[in-house]
């Protein structure tokens, strides 16, 4: 995949005023690195001679040196199809100018100037012999820019930068550190990836330097679009850590959209073992600090929810309680609005309405959650009403799609006329791994007055609930909230066996929601192609679901998410509260969209990811 590239941060050791010796140990770190290792490496400004050099930048025995240790590099790496990037200082007409030199198959291909350096190292008025920092390189579908500043000042720079349009922005420096400044850069860096929408890879020299009158300390760090992918500090030795670049992600995070020709284009390195990544399972949740993403969540849901109701002057909600994850979560969303209205909660109207498919099991779990919530409880049994629907239609009582869609539909109309009785609104509990796959009843389940979990997962929707538990943030559920967890998911339209168990389980007919959850994230929000999505499925669940089954299920994914697009055109109303969703304000296809231009291509994939 030429979206896929290989980028080596390399923090060499050096000698002061010795480029033979700071070349010997590129050229040790660079053994360690097989051929095939790497698309793009890079190493700091300066990596041949230190800034410690001092004066001595402008003796013509050192610049002698640079130049020789230089052409051994280029030599050295003739043989390899990678971009090397190392720091050196040349002449230039008088003046001493330090300056990253791109190599290419033992060709000195550019020599792009640093800036911010000091005396006596010239900072301006180059020759025609240099590249400006706009200069473009780019390696399968990534393009890059090399930005030789001083890492004080790459915020503002960088901002110019990704104007270029470039995806990835390469900062070599050899600033000096003091307490706290790594910590400040990193943070800095990984803002900007994200904020920008591109890849940062950050490497500083300085292992091995003099440490007077500054302190230094190399250190790597690469991000893509505000997501770490590798970071490592030196001490007294050279570190070096490898890690891949997605374009595809890039491409769908940038935010300039303007275009600069590549100075040169290279095509990535092919059959490289393995991906230098992590791929999560869970995508949507952030690995930062995934307690505070749920708590912000959860009040985000609750307060979409309360705004609807201080704009309409609606006092009072009704919502239909199953005993279900989906249910649970939008009663909790239900009474934190009241909560935060200072509304009794006894203006939550919870409705019981069982049915042919109901499970003792599931029953007194909504029971229980709706006293513990001390929430007005109906119960409204729907059996008699559609029987007799069914008499009405002549329906021969087959368990149908008829047989199941009536009980969904006499549901919602349970619930909305109920909410004109009592001036309520009616809160929809269909979250959006149903409406990705379509898993709702058109008319039913489908309808509401005001959704609170159509932008969150049922993958996301479980470590809500979780967290809501563990941290108590609704007083006396979190014991029935932990049963309701461990049931399995269902639309219990269907009479449970000879047991009392749960006969119909969702994940029996779709598979895992994990696995669909994933598919749609990457999708939606990076456009991935179906072998790409199989590619990065078959990696976070080896070891739990077989690439057969991956790409069976992914093939029923676009199907279903294709043939669904009509239920989600009518949804009902809902606030965009996750940076991935299927609101129609953010994504739209045709509902008569045929899936075939991504199941052609899926059928053409191998099962050796």
């Amino acid at each position: 995949m030429d979206t896929l590239i290989r980028l080596s941060a390399i923090v060499n050791k050096v000698k002061t005023a010795n480029p033979t010796a700071c070349y010997d140990e590129i050229k040790q770190v660079l053994s360690k690195l097989p051929e095939y290792e790497c698309d793009i490496a890079v190493l700091p400004k300066l990596a041949l001679c230190s800034p410690g050099c001092g004066s001595l930048f402008t003796s013509p025995s050192l610049l002698a040196q640079c130049e020789d240790a230089l052409d051994a590099l280029r030599e050295l790496t003739k043989t390899r199809n990678t971009y090397f990037l190392v720091g050196t200082v040349v002449e230039d007409w008088g003046k001493t100018v330090s300056a990253m030199a791109v190599l290419y198959r033992g060709e000195l291909v550019a020599l792009v100037p640093t800036v911010d350096n000091g005396a006596p190292i010239a900072n301006a008025g180059f020759s025609e012999d240099f590249l400006p920092a706009t200069t473009v390189f780019a390696c399968g579908g990534l393009r890059f820019c090399i930005l030789g500043c001083a890492l004080d000042n790459m915020a503002v720079n960088c901002a110019k930068l990704a104007q270029t349009g470039c995806d990835l922005i390469i900062i070599p420096a050899y600033d000096p550190v003091s307490a706290g400044s790594i910590s400040d850069i990193r943070r800095t860096a990984r803002i900007l990836s994200k904020s920008l929408g591109v890849a940062i890879a950050i490497v500083n020299g300085g292992t091995g330097d003099t440490s007077s009158p500054y302190a230094y300390r190399g250190f790597a760090a690469v991000y893509e679009c505000g997501d770490i992918l590798g970071e490592a500090l030196a001490d007294d030795v050279s570190i070096h850590f490898t890690v891949d670049l997605d374009a595809d992600i890039i491409h769908a995070m940038k935010k300039a959209s303007n275009y600069v020709q590549p100075r040169l284009t290279v095509r990535p390195q092919d059959a490289k073992p393995g991906l230098l990544r992590r791929v999560r399972r869970n995508p949507f949740l952030p690995e930062d600090n995934p307690g505070r993403y749920l708590e912000d969540l959860f009040l985000l849901q609750s307060r979409s929810l309360a705004s609807r109701m201080a704009n309409t002057g609606i006092e009072k909600l009704v919502l239909g309680v199953s005993g279900g994850l989906d249910s649970t979560a939008a009663l909790l969303a239900s009474v934190k609005a009241m909560d935060l209205l200072g509304f009794p909660r006894e203006n939550i109207i919870g409705v019981t309405m069982p049915g042919f498919g109901t499970s003792d099991h599931t029953y007194g779990n909504a029971l229980a959650l709706l006293d513990k919530t001390r929430v007005t409880r109906r119960e409204i049994s729907i059996k008699a009403a559609v029987e007799q629907h069914f008499k009405d239609i002549g329906h021969t009582g087959d368990k149908d799609a008829a047989y199941e869609n009536a009980q969904a539909r006499e549901r919602a109309q349970v619930l909305l006329d109920l909410a004109n009785m009592v001036g309520g609104l009616v809160v929809g509990t269909g979250d959006l791994s149903e409406e990705a796959l379509g898993f709702c009843t058109f008319s039913g389940d489908h309808i509401a007055n005001y959704n609170v979990n159509v932008c969150i997962t049922k993958t996301m929707l479980r470590d809500l609930v979780g967290y809501i538990a563990e941290k108590e943030l609704i007083d006396g559920v979190s014991a029935t909230l932990m049963d309701i967890l461990d049931t399995p998911v269902s639309p219990e339209l269907l009479p449970p066996d000879e047991t009392g168990a749960i006969r119909q389980k969702t994940e029996d007919i779709l598979g895992p929601y994990a696995l669909h959850d994933f598919f749609l994230y990457y999708f939606v929000k990076y456009r991935f192609r179906p072998a790409k999505i199989y590619y990065y499925a078959c990696i976070a669940f080896a070891g739990e679901l077989e690439p057969p089954f991956i790409k069976e299920k992914l093939a029923l994914f676009y199907k279903r998410f294709c043939a669904g697009q009509f239920k989600r055109a009518c949804a009902p109303d809902a606030a965009s509260i996750t940076e991935v969703n299927l609101c129609g304000v953010n994504y739209y296809i045709p509902s008569d969209l045929d899936p075939d231009f991504l199941l052609s291509e899926l059928e053409n994939v191998g099962l050796d990811a």
